[in-house]
């Protein structure tokens, strides 16, 4: 059973300022993801690798794991359209832990993969959780989805010295290695993904604009908000109104759409959740309608990124901007990429549907993939696998996966650089082709920052 719990009052004092603050920046640079120092989180050995302090974790975190590996992750299964719009995260993230298991990427060891349904309710992740340790015996946790969810057990997995990794969610909370050095994400930083749409809004509006923002009523909506009304400032951006919508909302948005389309902002900043992007599109598709010669430059987060939900929204998300970090293999020009067609045939030889959604299938797979690596390099480590080898490999990893665009890589440098992914690109999505547009270069500027959200 899970020993008793302590009480880390600075730890969480810390972590609840860093939770509702907006991200600051030096007068020259803009908001981006930020890291801070590990004074009692972990150290550095002589190789430059990282080391997590374990003084204060109970035994088995330093025991040796034989034989099997235990991998836990919680997924809404169930529950409403998060279950719907994820369900092909955990097929992705199954596919390639079965693909390791089969050609042996981790010689020595075999790897299982447990998925509990927590239906994107922080309140039934704790148990999941929970299960998961006590009688499923997991050695780590990845790949877990949604900001209130990872953050419901962060207490709980840095208390037990549970390596938290590649949690699918860019909250920039997860950079505080200082006091969670247990637990990291798995996606671009949303302040950082705001930080860029905010330098793009600059160059098309030098003389300044009106904008409005849509978010999901959650952490994770309120992480691109409040970045948003921190940055808009330097643009000259005026935010004229903000809508919410509840995560498990699935009517249309129509009355939030309609507020904001009564201001007529120049510059709207989307952030839905799952099946709530295409059905706010097509809402503000039918306010624009309405609206004669209203047509808004739409920012709307990378997370709705996936051209199979574009393709539901139809011509109603021609024209959004978003970021992106890998290569769409729904994309028809991606068919010859050697990389891209080699994931879908795996795939589908795993018997993933020839038809189904490879782009959202990838951020599963893309998840399965870093694991597997770390795992390798665990292995390879002086100490063997341990749960603090692994995590120690992870806070060093720096990789290229499968499906990356050209210049981006999974980076981590201890609590020098606690984001992996901070190369993101600019696209624009084409509804009639069902494509995105690169727009400018690969932005690379906010690769490494060190200073606190």
């Amino acid at each position: 059973m899970i020993r008793a719990r302590g009480h880390r009052l600075v730890a969480v004092a810390v972590a609840s300022a860093l939770i509702l603050a907006a991200c600051g920046s030096d007068d020259d640079e803009p908001t981006g993801s930020d890291t801070t120092t590990a004074d009692d989180g972990g150290s550095t050995n002589g190789d430059g690798t990282f080391a997590v302090d374990t003084a204060d974790c109970p035994e088995d975190a330093t025991e040796p794991i034989e034989g099997t590996i235990k991998i836990g992750t919680t997924l809404p299964l169930s529950g409403g359209a998060a279950a719907a719009a994820f369900a092909p995260v955990k097929d992705g993230l199954e596919s390639y832990i079965d693909y390791a298991n089969e050609n042996e990427l981790v010689p020595g060891y075999t790897l299982e993969l447990t998925v509990e349904d927590d239906q994107y309710n922080p309140n039934l992740t704790t148990p999941a959780v929970e299960k998961l340790i006590d009688s499923t015996g997991v050695h780590l946790f990845s790949g877990m989805i949604g900001t209130p969810n990872n953050q419901a057990v962060r207490d709980l997995m840095n208390e037990e010295c549970y390596p938290q990794l590649f949690a699918n969610t860019g909250s920039p909370i997860w950079g505080d290695v200082e006091n969670y050095p247990w637990t990291m994400g798995g996606l671009a930083p949303y302040n950082t993904e705001t930080a860029i749409y905010v330098e793009n809004i600059k160059q098309e509006f030098p003389d300044g604009a009106t904008a409005a923002v849509f978010h999901v009523n959650s952490e994770f909506g309120d992480a691109y908000q409040e970045a948003f009304a921190e940055l808009a400032p330097d643009a000259d951006v005026e935010i004229l109104d903000e809508q919410t919508i509840e995560a498990a909302d699935s009517n249309p948005p129509t009355s939030q759409v309609n507020a904001i389309a009564s201001e007529e902002p120049d510059i709207i900043l989307a952030v839905p959740l799952g099946a709530q992007c295409p059905a706010f599109l097509s809402e503000l598709a039918n306010a624009k309608a309405a609206n004669a010669g209203w047509e808004p430059r739409v920012y709307i987060t990378s997370t709705c990124a996936s051209t199979l939900l574009l393709t539901i929204a139809g011509a109603a998300a021609d024209g959004i901007f978003t970021i992106v970090t890998g290569k769409d293999p729904m994309d028809p020009a991606n068919e010859t990429d050697p990389a891209v067609a080699e994931y879908r045939e795996t795939m589908i030889d795993l018997g993933f549907d020839a038809g189904g959604d490879f782009a959202t299938a990838g951020a599963g797979w893309t998840g399965g993939e870093l694991i597997v690596e770390v795992l390798r390099l665990a292995a390879e480590s002086e100490d063997g696998v341990t749960r603090a080898s692994i995590l120690n490999a992870a806070r060093s990893l720096d990789y290229e996966f499968q499906l990356a665009r050209p210049g981006v890589r999974f980076t981590l440098d201890g609590a020098e650089d606690a984001y992996g992914l901070e190369s993101l690109q600019v696209v624009q999505y084409n509804a009639d082709s069902g494509t995105y547009t690169d727009i400018g270069e690969l932005v690379t500027s906010f690769e490494g920052q060190t200073k606190l959200p």
